[in-house]
């Protein structure tokens, strides 16, 4: 091939990337390989915390049921996940396992293309700026973090993107109005505290442009409808507004320290970029706003907090993503020298992100938090000692006592379901939260007249009453004193 046919050829493909279409392919492969490595590196089990814990038992549990039952059981829970999953196992037969290993990365592909189509359509930017943007956000630890697991977020901010981009765009008045709806209905549908981000985005704008101000709330009376009922079913809604007093809990100081942990691991180093890129935007700054309300409304008021700090700081990455393409662009880092500045800053977010996506590095546990994975390469319990929590589920298979409970904390909770062959069967599985104490639930246990109560856990874990039946290397299984029944 001439030197002159290899020249035509780059320059084609390097037109391609310069178009919408062909950038917004690239970054939905490279979301797809970014996420993929963590699935690839770990040959059976998919990733993630809530992956195994709660969207595997649950796609386990589709055998047999129709569609209508799925949306009814899961509707106050975001739907949408749960039905896309029951077509694509449906249609697909694939099990569990795989599918979640395949939803994950493609998900997250799907992010990437819908912020970088808001990035140029929706807001408006070039597209060196929108590809620069969208680049950052892609490799940010706590991007990468939101797509290990929470697959409904995922799937709710794709959605987000999509009607805020329409928003924006110059559509015909009534056609563009209801597809924000529509946008909004689905963005509820995947994941609700989403959706609500979604209506502070539309009405926020709506307000700052002084105009559609009565339109805007009419779109989206279908999604706010939607995200009422989907409250109501389980007597969530009024509580989703309000926080317990912390104080009572010993937890408020933990959660402030917490918040604050979550805060500098994730922004740390975008976080001058982002000062310097502030932008006064009446959507932008809407959803900053809230997202700011809800991170920290509790350290202010802990007794009328918005609940759900961690998940709103989570997704201050986005609108931070946009400041801080507009802090390279007034740092000049675009032209001349400075060029090969932007080049390096990239360079260095693309490496912490390999990193945390393939667990070969990390900065994360450097400051313990609650909500942030040190790496990709993690789920709810260590690689190591999936065979030991089997083995002890296998025991009690074999000898737990017809009509008794079995307690465990969270992060066991979707392994006892899968493996557990008893599970909710004769003997009923109480879950607690994680971290938590198994005392937290064990009048609820004794309240069923339950003939037993056993308790799974790691080995060191004591408490008052239980006592060691059996142990599988570093996990063991206790009984709880004499029970009256």
């Amino acid at each position: 091939m001439s030197r002159l046919e290899t020249s035509g050829r780059l320059g084609s493909v390097l037109g391609l990337l310069r178009g919408d279409v062909g950038s917004s392919l690239l970054f939905f492969v490279l979301g797809l390989v970014l996420r993929g490595v963590p699935e690839v590196l770990v040959s059976v089990y998919p990733v993630g915390y809530e992956t195994i814990t709660y969207y595997a038992p649950a796609i386990v549990a589709f055998s047999g049921r129709g569609l209508g039952e799925v949306f009814v059981e899961f509707f106050g829970a975001g739907p949408l996940f749960y039905v896309l999953m029951w077509l694509a196992s449906a249609v697909s037969g694939a099990d569990a396992f795989v599918l979640l290993k395949v939803v994950g990365p493609v998900l997250y592909g799907l992010l990437a293309v819908a912020f970088f189509v808001f990035l140029r359509r929706g807001l408006g930017f070039e597209w060196r700026l929108a590809f620069v943007g969208c680049l950052v956000l892609v490799f940010q630890p706590v991007a990468l973090r939101e797509s290990w697991d929470r697959f409904r977020t995922v799937l709710g901010l794709v959605f987000l993107f999509f009607g805020l981009t329409v928003l924006k765009s110059r559509l015909g008045f009534r056609f563009k109005w209801v597809l924000v709806g529509v946008f909004g209905v689905l963005a509820v549908l995947s994941r609700e505290y989403v959706g609500f981000v979604l209506f502070v985005a539309v009405l926020g704008y709506a307000v700052w442009e002084r105009r559609d101000m009565l339109v805007s709330a009419v779109a989206l009376v279908p999604a706010v409808l939607v995200f009422v009922a989907m409250f109501r079913p389980v007597g969530q809604f009024w509580d989703y507004f309000s926080v317990g007093n912390p104080f009572v809990s010993g937890s408020y100081f933990w959660m402030v320290q917490d918040a604050f942990s979550i805060f500098l691991v994730c922004y740390v180093p975008l976080l001058f970029f982002v000062v310097r890129g502030f932008w006064r935007d009446g959507l932008v700054g809407s959803v900053v706003g809230w997202l700011f309300l809800g991170s920290f409304s509790f350290v202010v008021s802990p007794w009328f907090a918005v609940p759900g700090y961690q998940r709103w700081l989570m997704l201050l990455v986005f609108p931070f993503s946009v400041y801080a393409v507009l802090g390279f662009e007034r740092l000049r880092l675009f032209s001349g020298r400075r060029l090969w500045g932007l080049v390096s800053v990239l360079l260095v977010f693309m490496v912490i992100g390999a990193g945390y996506s393939s667990g070969g590095f990390s900065y994360v546990g450097l400051l313990p938090n609650g909500y942030v994975a040190v790496d990709l390469v993690e789920s709810s319990i260590p690689w190591g000692r999936v065979d030991d929590v089997r083995a002890v589920l296998k025991w009690l298979d074999q000898n737990a006592v017809s009509g008794s409970a079995v307690l465990v904390e969270e992060r066991f909770y979707g392994w006892t379901l899968l493996y557990f062959e008893r599970a909710d069967v004769d003997v009923r599985v109480v879950p607690f939260g994680a971290g938590g104490s198994p005392f937290s639930v064990l009048e609820a246990a004794l309240d069923g007249n339950v003939g037993r109560v056993y308790w799974v856990s790691f080995s060191g874990s004591d408490a008052d009453g239980f006592s060691v039946v059996f142990s599988w290397n570093d996990v063991t299984v206790s009984e709880y004193g004499l029970v009256a029944g």
